[in-house]
């Protein structure tokens, strides 16, 4: 695992891994609208242009949505913070460094940007969301990795002890998040008994299901879908709304086998934040591919 990539000379700012990640993955999603365009022959320059739009506005989006879950701790808990090596303090809301990111408020950040980068560009909206859809699906799966890097976004524990002592996983390529990380902190925090002295001994949490593995690439499962379906798509819109739909279900299952409680939830234990979007997404998403079609059908 590597939270940090470097830290930042003089101020002593840590750059870390999973924002090197989340950017990354941005920009090789607009590498692959880019790429889609520039085949189609049309609007490829735009999508370079909108680049910056988008980190803004997913980075906003996504930040956005992380404080509204984690309200009680930026604004009760710990409402200042101060930056580090400088002595000043500023709201905790503002310190990018402690806390992170939600992806579905990206997702929404980023359509925001694109719908008033479209309408001053008077460029269709549906046309350029079919270009970015594969690429936003390849991205995360990118920014995902920058998950198991932290030890954010974790899964449940799955292990059972032998009769040596030993811990054993249950499950293929668990992931024990060393100290340090996002997940050994919170555990450690929540751990008593055997389970807080094992991880003492160990210096690592036990093995958590690889839940940002999964969702990685049942990411890149879902960018070939889309590519697949681009010849095939009968009216520009379809191909976003299809991802929609497909992430929010992958979406959905992949929150079952979380072990973090950051991600917040509407219904405690039950029904997840990021579930009951991806719920209202892929019913909002569903109704339009069927306006969608029905237009089509009857322009044909």
């Amino acid at each position: 695992m590597l939270p940090e990539l470097f830290t930042i000379p003089f101020v002593n700012l840590p750059v870390h891994t999973y924002g090197a990640l989340y950017v990354t993955g941005l920009l090789v999603g607009m590498y692959v609208a880019f790429r889609q365009a520039k085949l189609v022959g049309i609007y490829h320059e735009d999508i370079l242009d909108f680049g910056f739009w988008a980190l803004v506005g997913a980075l906003i989006g996504a930040r956005i949505l992380f404080i509204i879950v984690e309200a009680h701790y930026y604004f009760v808990e710990s409402p200042f913070t101060e930056i580090p090596g400088t002595g000043i303090s500023i709201p905790t809301l503002l310190a990018v460094w402690k806390g992170g990111f939600v992806f579905w408020g990206g997702v929404v950040g980023g359509a925001i940007a694109l719908v008033l980068f479209c309408r001053n560009r008077k460029i269709p909206l549906a046309e350029m969301a079919d270009y970015c859809a594969p690429g936003l699906a390849l991205g995360h799966a990118v920014g995902r990795i920058g998950c198991v890097a932290g030890g954010c976004c974790y899964g449940y524990a799955t292990y059972h002890i032998d009769h040596a002592g030993k811990v054993i996983a249950d499950t293929p390529f668990a992931i024990a998040f060393p100290e340090g990380s996002i997940a050994y902190g919170s555990l450690f925090n929540q751990a008593k008994g055997q389970v807080l002295e094992l991880m003492q001994s160990l210096g690592t949490t036990m093995p958590l299901f690889p839940v940002q593995i999964i969702e990685s690439l049942a990411n890149i499962a879902i960018f070939f879908i889309l590519m697949f379906l681009i010849p095939v798509k009968r009216a520009h819109g379809q191909l976003a709304l299809t991802y929609l739909i497909l992430y929010s279900i992958m979406r959905s299952i992949t929150e079952t086998f979380r072990g973090d409680t950051a991600r917040g939830f509407v219904i405690d234990n039950v029904l997840s934040t990021s579930q009951f979007i991806s719920i209202v997404m892929s019913l909002l998403a569903l109704v339009m591919i069927i306006v969608l079609s029905k237009r089509k059908v009857a322009h044909s």
